[in-house]
């Protein structure tokens, strides 16, 4: 998925067509760019031999939307999702395609090399008893450009994307929790076969819409954990603070007082 990638997309597209592995569908769904981004890929010289696909849509500012655009045009059986600013390492395809003959889960994620921060970031398992209340109460553990998903599953269990707006920059995580609802299967890869580059226009460094996005998605679900409402209100707990140190961090001080304003009005503070 792409919006006004002029910067990123060359090398995003060409980690894809460095696989190893050769027998993928690629599709290309653009929001409506209005820069250089669409020229940039209509210009590389790819070759006959690979299925490749543009989708220009209208913009819609929507990620959740472009994704779910992009699993309903696809044809292969597993689906490998791509940030126009990340990138795939040449054996990523390759290691999923072995595994996936010897394992029958339903959702793949590796640990992936975090490029802004000069660092690898090692995913952890989720749970195989209780995936569902793991990421609940734990938080969201896999990076959506390192998953590779079994499309028959989504369709059988009709899942999708959220593509309401208080789900906007947390459509990732929600995905995976209706996975999990659905007894959904959860395999961690421990190799590094990818590199996330949050950049300054990542949706996710639009504190305030994700701050209070990620509460929302908590409120969504709340109805499962009726007699578990300390825990609900521990983790939202956590995720304040979460961006309380962020915003400390950040010498932010207008997030910070947005935040108290929250507080105030949810009761955490009198």
């Amino acid at each position: 998925t792409t919006y006004n990638s002029e910067n990123f997309i060359n090398k995003a597209i060409k980690s894809i067509f460095k696989q190893k592995f050769k027998n993928f569908q690629l599709i290309i769904v653009d929001d409506g760019s209005t820069d250089n981004t669409l020229k940039i890929i209509k210009n590389l010289k790819i070759k006959k031999k690979y299925k490749f696909k543009i989708l220009n849509l209208p913009h819609s500012g929507s990620p959740a939307r472009s994704r779910n655009v992009g699993i309903k045009k696809s044809r292969g059986k597993y689906i490998c999702f791509l940030d126009c600013d990340d990138t795939f390492h040449k054996n990523k395809l390759d290691c999923l395609y072995k595994l996936i003959k010897i394992n029958n889960s339903d959702v793949f994620y590796h640990n992936v090399y975090l490029k802004h921060e000069k660092k690898n970031l090692y995913c952890k398992i989720i749970s195989e008893k209780t995936p569902f209340e793991d990421l609940i109460f734990n938080g969201n553990k896999i990076c959506l450009s390192s998953s590779c998903i079994k499309k028959n599953f989504l369709l059988k269990k009709k899942i999708k994307f959220n593509e309401k707006k208080n789900f906007f920059s947390v459509e990732d995580y929600d995905f995976w929790l209706q996975i999990a609802n659905n007894q959904g299967r959860f395999f961690l890869i421990t190799k590094i076969l990818g590199t996330i580059n949050n950049n300054e226009f990542s949706i996710s460094k639009k504190r305030i819409v994700h701050f209070l996005n990620t509460i929302s998605l908590l409120k969504n679900y709340e109805k499962f954990f009726k007699k578990k409402k300390f825990k609900i209100t521990l983790r939202k707990f956590r995720i304040i603070t979460s961006f309380v140190k962020i915003a400390i961090f950040e010498k932010n001080l207008n997030f910070l007082f947005f935040i108290f304003k929250f507080l105030i009005k949810l009761r955490f503070i009198k």
